[in-house]
């Protein structure tokens, strides 16, 4: 058995998701899960629907433009808007009533599956042209707590109800990366960009030979090319080093992807749904050599420094009471320094996130918020890859050690 993944560049109109059957027919087979994202970008518009919602603004032209979006691929694919895609927008509609005045996190996680919900809705139904192809609901098979927007996997109870639907599979299946469901029923999302994590997932209930990940570029390179123009294409990685890029941020595989293959010893491949003749990159439990240096840019970062009320030391006690709110809040540090009376710390701008933090922490501390800021870390550096660096930054942190550099800046 074999889990394919797609992302929503792959899928993003007509011409993707016939591209999809193809790599399908050409490197799938009958037992082969297929595990898609919501098409293009359409979770930014749907979070763009959560807020308007949440708040009892006006979304009826946001929710057109997403309904038009996803009947203008139908039209490019097939005859008739299939009735399973009609029932999702359907339900996107009765959310978006439900979540008025609700709390945005629990509300999110209603409202943004449906990105993934329709765009496997549309796939199965123009792969059942050609094709045995079953739908079926990530939300069923995958059981999460209550974590909204980074729920976290009861891997007991998941487990049971993957290997009870698919481990007899022989026919090909499609469903959603990225989401899930807690006990009550209420949808849960796996933090963003969880559609690799979803895919492995799959992979390690059903003990995969292996997992791929077709994606719009020719494997992992060791930098956006968005960003730097002169980038080199890993062949191979080892589970520990691709682990590491992804802790400090580089958006290539979802971080909590590895861990799950890593322990089934399942290779992953992340390979280009464009250039097909391309071998990608695999990732294994096979130790590499020290690899070339990995550069990631983290645009809109916001700083926070709390310092201490009572002009005393910043000691562990109130170091503790920091990273229990910050744990409470499923917020990852991307950087962090402290001084006698300070504790600054990095992380991803999230408005929503940022207030609770204020909420929560300004009774012991004075808090200040710098935002719009970037953060540029480099993996395995060499002494000319500071030359990647903007010239002109202004440094507000920096840290840097035998192997790993890092550094904030406006």
């Amino acid at each position: 058995m074999q889990i394919f993944k797609f992302g929503g560049a792959s899928v993003k109109d007509g011409e993707g998701i016939r591209n999809l059957e193809k790599v399908i027919q050409e490197f799938g087979n009958d037992r082969t899960v297929v595990v898609v994202s919501a098409m293009g970008k359409m979770t930014n518009k749907l979070e763009e629907l959560v807020d308007l919602a949440v708040n009892g603004k006006d979304y009826d032209a946001v929710l057109e433009e997403l309904f038009s979006y996803h009947q203008a691929v139908i039209q490019d694919i097939m005859n008739v808007v299939p009735e399973s895609y009609i029932k999702w927008e359907e339900s996107l509609k009765e959310c978006c009533e439900k979540v008025n005045g609700q709390d945005i996190l629990w509300s999110y996680d209603q409202i943004v599956p449906h990105g993934e919900l329709m765009s496997t809705s549309i796939i199965s139904a123009y792969l059942k042209q050609n094709s045995q192809c079953e739908w079926l609901d990530a939300r069923d098979l995958i059981r999460t707590d209550q974590y909204f927007t980074e729920a976290n996997v009861d891997w007991v109870v998941t487990e049971k109800s993957i290997i009870k639907t698919l481990q007899d599979l022989d026919h090909m299946v499609v469903t959603q990366g990225f989401i899930g469901s807690d006990a009550e029923g209420n949808s849960t999302t796996l933090g963003r960009e969880g559609s690799d994590f979803s895919g492995s997932i799959f992979a390690y209930c059903l003990g995969a030979e292996s997992f791929t990940v077709w994606k719009d570029v020719k494997g992992i390179l060791n930098a956006d090319p968005r960003i730097m123009d002169q980038t080199e294409k890993y062949d191979r990685l080892s589970y520990r080093e691709i682990t590491e890029m992804t802790y400090y941020g580089a958006q290539v595989i979802h971080p909590k992807t590895l861990k799950p293959l890593a322990q089934k010893s399942i290779p992953l491949t992340v390979r280009s749904f464009e250039e097909l003749e391309a071998s990608g990159t695999l990732i294994s439990s096979k130790n590499t050599k020290k690899t070339v240096p990995c550069f990631v840019f983290k645009k809109n970062q916001l700083l926070v420094t709390a310092e201490v009320k009572d002009h005393n030391f910043m000691n562990e006690q109130k170091l503790g009471l920091i990273l229990q709110v910050l744990d409470l809040l499923n917020i990852k540090i991307n950087l962090m320094q402290n001084s006698a009376l300070t504790f600054s710390f990095c992380i991803d701008n999230k408005e929503f996130k940022a207030r609770r933090i204020k909420e929560l922490l300004n009774r012991d501390f004075i808090l200040s918020f710098e935002g719009e800021l970037n953060l540029a870390t480099i993996k395995n550096y060499q002494p000319e890859s500071f030359d990647q660096l903007p010239p002109d930054r202004s440094v507000l942190m920096e840290q840097k050690t035998a192997s790993n550099y890092q550094v904030l800046y406006r």
